[in-house]
């Protein structure tokens, strides 16, 4: 029987790098997309590769439509399918939200272009291998910050609150041989989100967070990747344009 493929973008690192390990634990073969993280996305096919799993890696600024088709294209190419996307790629500006004159032109693009158009341009070319390979399912990462005020800046929100629109009319769009789903983790411990705040203490940031979490933690990778293998796995197979709160109930908490 021929093994089920998924991409993940974004996947060299944090919440992209642990789906990709636990669906390769799942029967997957994996496709990696990066875009800077060469070095880490070269590490992660090796770490595969050790464990018996095919795993391709492939470089594509997906923000722009000639690379995500050409990401695509090596999918079909290599794999000859696919049957799962997880986009995994995104951005944000550190920003506070009363700094209103700090969100210029330039960083509404880059989050935009990346958040919200990269996601898109991905979810176009992988449903059309997806209806050649017989149907497939999407997970789109989105944000917590989309959902209610809140995170690293006022375009970040407002880009993720795209992203969870974007899935729901996706998900009406494809159907239905194809299933769009996406989730919102709320702070994520073990990323590299924060690799380029100088002098900034993480651990010191995270504990706080977690004072205003009712679980009385932040989340990690591996569980905002438990609900992105759901959604994929059989145990979905009834759930389409859902938007999945990954955040320790924080959103629902009173002020």
């Amino acid at each position: 029987m021929e093994k089920k493929v998924a991409l993940i973008t974004g996947g060299a690192t944090g919440i992209g790098r642990a789906c990709a390990e636990r669906l390769a634990g799942m029967g997957y073969e994996i496709l990696i997309n990066y875009n800077s993280s060469s070095a880490k996305a070269a590490d992660l096919q090796k770490t595969l590769a050790e464990k018996g799993t095919r795993c391709e890696i492939f470089q594509a600024n997906v923000t722009e439509e000639a690379e995500a088709a050409a990401l695509l294209a090596y999918c079909r190419e290599k794999f000859g399918r696919l049957d799962a996307l997880v986009n995994s790629a995104g951005v944000t500006e550190f920003i506070p939200f009363s700094d209103l004159d700090a969100v210029t032109a330039d960083v509404w693009e880059k989050l935009f272009r990346v958040n919200v158009m990269g996601t898109f341009f991905c979810c176009r070319e992988a449903a059309k291998l997806m209806k050649e390979s017989g149907g497939g399912c999407m997970v789109n990462i989105a944000s917590l910050a989309g959902m209610r005020v809140s995170g690293s800046s006022l375009p970040y929100g407002v880009t993720k609150a795209g992203v969870i629109m974007m899935t729901k009319s996706l998900a009406m769009t494809l159907a239905p041989e194809i299933r769009v789903n996406s989730v919102s983790p709320g702070m994520v411990s073990g990323t590299d989100w924060y690799r380029y705040r100088k002098d900034f203490d993480v651990d010191e940031h995270n504990r706080k967070q977690a004072e205003g979490v009712p679980l009385l933690r932040v989340a990690t990778a591996e569980d905002v990747t438990d609900s992105v293998c759901f959604l994929i796995s059989e145990q979905a197979k009834y759930l389409t344009g859902v938007n999945l709160p990954v955040d320790g109930g924080r959103g629902e908490k009173m002020a």
